[in-house]
């Protein structure tokens, strides 16, 4: 393994893009635009004591706001940072701009086999190109609260939770049941939107063609899902970003939670801030999928293309900077090579939030467990759109639980035409 890694390095090395060494001594000053402050800061200071000729100016921008920026900066033709973040809601719509290098192609040179395969897909273009690298990987399963788990499963074992509820039909009658038996105080899931991105998560496919798009073969089983739990009362109230979501998981309202990497701190612990070893984590019927996610993208007019390339080989692939970044922050990179040494520091050190999930190697589970089966749906400006659509209608069945699936795709195919009049449907 040890001469893998080392063949890997040199390759990277050999592979380094425009002909000369990275760091090397001319003085450039890289623009990053980011919305978690204590990360860029401490990476870009990490970087610049290796490199001291790289500066930053680095600028904190709320995701809700990061979209609408980039595109005023884009429409004026300057002040476009060299290195662009794009989050998962609108990626897609993001990468449509035109302006992100495509890193598969020289001199970059990424290849799908360096990645895992969700990771290349949530960073590729409909032609594959790869616009992007993540930020932090976002493989995910369920979060369960230990103490629910025993009083109303029998047992809070990660491996026996996952065989019980190994599909959603088991899913179901488990749902049923824990509301029987706490008399609908606590709910299987959160409301239908968390619903909704679990399953639509899940079932990727390519069924954008253009203007084209197959909303029928891509959504029916989702909402066939949806509509079952949704009429029989089976889910939770709090919806996704709602107070009352944030609330309920030190409540003990909510038996799973969606749960990536990130997840565990912003949700889990940042929510429970008393509930440490009182948390597990376990897979997801049908197994993984995607849940949030940003990547990292270099801006095609930059004029430090190599620096910027540098800066994110070594904080978000391979570099030293992966290291850093996992025991700073619990970053972990949707590159291979760092986990296949079974020695790795991801597997035989304890994670910052392992002890709040009682002792269980988090790093472990969601690397060979849940990341290496997950799958990605490749982002576009019209998936995008069809996402928004997708959160409209999980909220009209909220409102209205008798919906049925004949319902909720007509409702579907209204909301898609609304935000993309050009789009054939099927």
């Amino acid at each position: 393994m040890k001469k893998l890694l080392a063949a890997l390095a040199v390759a990277a090395i050999a592979a380094l893009p425009f002909g000369t060494m990275a760091g090397a001594e001319e003085e450039v000053t890289l623009t990053i635009w980011d919305w978690d402050e204590a990360h860029l800061t401490h990476m870009t200071e990490w970087y610049h004591e290796k490199h001291p000729n790289v500066n930053f100016e680095t600028l904190v921008v709320a995701t809700a706001d990061y979209m609408q920026k980039l595109q005023s900066a884009v429409a004026s033709g300057s002040g476009v940072p060299d290195i662009i973040l794009s989050e998962q809601g609108y990626r897609g719509k993001s990468f449509d701009l035109g302006i992100m290098e495509d890193l598969s192609k020289d001199p970059y040179n990424v290849g799908p086999d360096e990645m895992f395969d969700f990771a290349y897909q949530l960073g590729s273009g409909p032609n594959g190109e790869l616009y992007g690298v993540e930020q932090q990987i976002c493989p995910s399963g369920f979060a369960y609260r230990r103490d629910l788990a025993k009083e109303y499963l029998g047992t809070d074992d990660p491996a026996e939770i996952a065989e019980m509820i190994s599909d959603w039909d088991k899913l179901y009658d488990v749902a049923t049941q824990l509301k029987e038996k706490s008399g609908g105080s606590v709910a299987i899931l959160p409301g239908i939107s968390l619903c909704n991105q679990i399953l639509l998560n899940q079932n990727v496919s390519d069924y954008i063609d253009g203007d084209n798009i197959d909303l029928t073969g891509r959504f029916t089983h989702m909402f066939e899902i949806l509509t079952k739990f949704n009429q029989a009362g089976l889910l939770g109230k709090q919806e996704d970003g709602s107070p009352a979501l944030s609330a309920s998981y030190a409540a003990g309202e909510i038996l799973f939670y969606p749960c990536a990497p990130w997840a565990v701190k912003w949700n889990i612990a940042t929510n429970d801030p008393d509930g440490s070893g009182n948390w597990g984590l376990t897979q997801a019927p049908d197994g993984g999928f995607t849940y949030g996610g940003t990547s990292v993208s270099i801006y095609s007019g930059s004029e430090h293309k190599e620096a910027a390339w540098d800066y994110i080989k070594e904080v978000y692939c391979t570099g030293e900077g992966v290291e850093e970044a996992y025991r700073q922050f619990g970053f972990m990179t949707g590159f291979k090579a760092p986990y296949e040494d079974e020695n790795s520091y991801f597997f035989t050190e304890e994670g910052q939030y392992d002890a709040f999930f009682g002792g269980q190697n988090l790093a472990d589970y969601f690397i060979n467990t849940i990341a290496i089966t997950t799958q990605g749906q490749v982002p576009s400006k019209h998936e995008a759109n069809v996402k928004s659509a997708l959160s409209n209608v999980a909220a009209q069945m909220a409102a209205e639980p008798d919906m049925t699936l004949e319902d909720a795709l007509e409702a579907l195919k209204a909301e898609v035409q609304m935000l993309i009049p050009t789009a054939v449907l099927s």
